[in-house]
């Protein structure tokens, strides 16, 4: 509200971004050109693209990063700076979606929340609320559930046949069982809670929204009736694909059908021919 209404301070924020956005992006090139396994070719194109964002010339810049994406390059830094000049250019949903892979590979970045806060004020784009849980799930290794919940449930299979089987355990018996339960249960719910981060949690049932007039509805047909409209930069949950048209999970606990080309998924990237 204050950049609106109070012009001096709008113009101080600009600064104030441009130059933290400046400074990342030195930073991030130094990170780039030091890690080993790219190209001499990339490091000249991330520097030129580097150079051509300094100079102004934002879209030559995206289309050097965005050529180094094609080629196959995954970076922390070189997806921030993508989604930093796509915020130069006036594509605030392109921005969020750059800003959200990179926060995928460097999740502790600080420089990622804070531009993402940033754009959350500016735009007010919808974004799920992470609880605690989903955030600690979301730190494990994938899989950890699976496999946790399969040696549980070998665990408590062995215990359960050891407790009949096994003459020496019989005055164990009831102890045996009662683990054999125990285990069976604590396995059953890490094979429940690794189900829910497969279709809850995993990236690549999430979304964002890039165009700038984006309206969810209720059927997918662009007659039907509008559950709400979502600014560029929201996040959604894909739960349903149908033809052009995706059916999806909005923050608010709302879900509603909206275009394919309306969204892009954070993960896995596109492949260029696409």
């Amino acid at each position: 509200m204050l950049l609106k209404l109070c012009p001096s301070l709008k113009d101080l924020a600009k600064v104030t971004v441009r130059k933290l956005i400046l400074s990342h992006l030195i930073f991030a090139g130094f990170l780039l050109v030091t890690i080993p396994g790219i190209s001499q070719e990339s490091h000249e194109v991330f520097a030129s693209a580097n150079a051509d964002f300094e100079s102004g010339e934002l879209e030559e810049a995206a289309l050097k990063y965005q050529s180094l994406v094609n080629n196959g390059l995954i970076s922390a830094d070189l997806f921030f700076n993508l989604g930093t000049t796509q915020y130069r250019l006036e594509n605030p949903g392109e921005a969020m979606l750059w800003f959200r892979r990179a926060q995928l590979i460097e999740p502790r970045a600080p420089e990622i929340p804070q531009n993402v806060e940033f754009l959350k004020t500016k735009i007010g784009f919808l974004e799920f609320a992470e609880s605690g849980l989903a955030g600690f799930l979301r730190s494990l290794p994938s899989g950890t559930g699976r496999w946790l919940g399969s040696l549980l449930l070998w665990g408590g299979a062995i215990s359960l046949a050891a407790a009949f089987s096994i003459p020496t355990l019989r005055s164990n018996r009831s102890g045996m069982i009662a683990l054999g339960i125990i285990l069976g249960m604590f396995g059953y719910v890490s094979l429940r809670i690794d189900r829910y981060e497969k279709t809850q949690l995993a990236p690549g049932n999430f979304a964002t929204v890039i165009s700038t007039d984006t309206k969810a509805r209720t059927a997918p047909a662009p007659a039907s009736k509008e559950v709400i409209a979502l600014p560029p930069g929201s996040e959604v949950r894909i739960i349903q694909t149908s033809g052009q048209w995706r059916y999806v999970d909005i923050p608010g606990e709302l879900r509603g059908w909206v275009r394919g080309e309306e969204i892009e998924p954070v993960w896995p990237l596109p492949s260029p021919q696409s």
